[in-house]
């Protein structure tokens, strides 16, 4: 996922919140913002989270990978297998 598709994500999540906001006092629309900023922020930074370890899995099994069985192209295979959910 790259930045602008977060960004992307949280901006919606934010637009929402406005148009939901309803007869709210100012201050309350503001905590409800700032609720729904912090969510999806979270919920962003868990998916970057999957991705991590996605990346950390691949490289530990492109590092357990022996020479004399394995050529470049395995490891090429494994760095670019669509793994992700997201």
């Amino acid at each position: 996922m790259n930045k602008d598709q977060m960004y992307h994500n949280i901006a919606l999540a934010c637009l929402k919140t406005l148009r939901e906001g309803g007869n709210a006092e100012a201050e309350d629309k503001v905590k409800v913002l700032y609720n729904a900023i912090d969510q999806a922020f979270e919920s962003q930074f868990a998916l970057m989270v999957a991705e991590l370890e996605d990346a950390r899995a691949r490289l530990t099994h492109i590092a357990a990978l022996d020479p004399a069985h394995h050529s470049l192209d395995d490891a090429q295979a494994i760095a670019s297998a669509d793994g992700t959910a997201h």
